[in-house]
């Protein structure tokens, strides 16, 4: 598809900010009060929780001028796109509500956008307790043609274009979010951010903006947690589905015979929760 988006000056464009969260509107709402904090610009934020049963004070709300939802099932991609739907700026925000960010992370991804062939950014991430390597100028965000490479170091400082971002702290035009549908609900929780940037770079380029950077707390409690097990089957479910939905048949079916693999080496349903999700992309 043709890219007709016209070179804007980054100044011109508004950003809207989504954090989606379950049962932890407490972090949400310190993520706003920093973006307060920080940036005079009255940008909105969006806040989507998810089967909240103890809601944030709604003084609290008002007085941030925070957009709030609580919606009564758990999934991600529903909470992102509810997002997306309230959603205002021409650029959409996305970030966990486990982030801190910094003075320039927004104007970071905004200043992006001046390039109209980009239509999606990824920001730089340090997580807690990662070692951040004297060589820092290496590849991220990438993927090969079979799905079965996918390279997270996203602490890099290496501008660059990506495959894919890291969903914790990532951004795209509004109208390519529309007109690629948003997140796929089938993805729940994880690969959703993968499997969206596969069809936005389809619409043109998805760059990695080091100074858009976030830090990235991983709050142990809250969000939408299972034990390891039940983890490790969601993520070759999802995995499962992605290939379906990604690799072309019949290479699709050789990594998912790759996988298998590693997936037994796992736990045994975790095989079965790589094959379940493939299968059910087709039927």
């Amino acid at each position: 598809m043709e890219n007709r988006i016209k070179k804007t000056k980054s100044n011109q464009l508004n950003i809207s900010i989504v954090i989606p969260t379950y049962n932890r509107s407490d972090l949400a709402i310190n993520l706003a009060q920093q973006i307060r904090q920080l940036y005079t610009k009255k940008y909105q934020i969006i806040i989507v929780d998810q089967e909240n049963h103890n809601q944030p004070d709604e003084k609290i709300i008002k007085e941030l001028n925070v957009e709030y939802f609580n919606l009564p099932n758990a999934n991600t991609s529903l909470a992102k796109n509810k997002g997306i739907e309230t959603a205002q700026g021409d650029i959409v925000v996305f970030f966990d509500d486990d982030v801190e960010i910094t003075n320039i992370t927004l104007t970071s991804h905004l200043k992006a956008y001046k390039d109209p062939n980009v239509v999606g950014v990824a920001g730089r991430v340090i997580n807690d307790g990662e070692v951040i390597p004297s060589k820092s100028q290496v590849e991220t965000g990438i993927s090969n043609y079979m799905a079965t490479k996918f390279v997270y170091k996203f602490w890099s400082t290496k501008k660059q274009i990506v495959d894919f971002v890291y969903g914790c702290n990532m951004s795209f035009r509004k109208k390519i979010l529309d007109s690629v549908g948003g997140f796929d609900i089938e993805f729940p929780k994880i690969f959703e951010e993968v499997d969206l940037s596969m069809r936005v770079k389809k619409m043109g380029e998805i760059i990695f903006e080091p100074e858009a950077l976030v830090y990235h707390h991983k709050a142990k409690s809250g969000g939408i947690r299972k034990d390891e097990e039940q983890k490790a089957n969601l993520i070759y479910k999802n995995y499962g589905h992605f290939i379906a939905k990604h690799v072309p048949f019949p290479f699709s079916v050789i990594t998912i015979l790759i996988r298998s693999i590693s997936a037994l080496k796992t736990n045994k349903s975790a095989v079965f929760s790589l094959f379940s999700g493939y299968k059910n992309y087709f039927f």
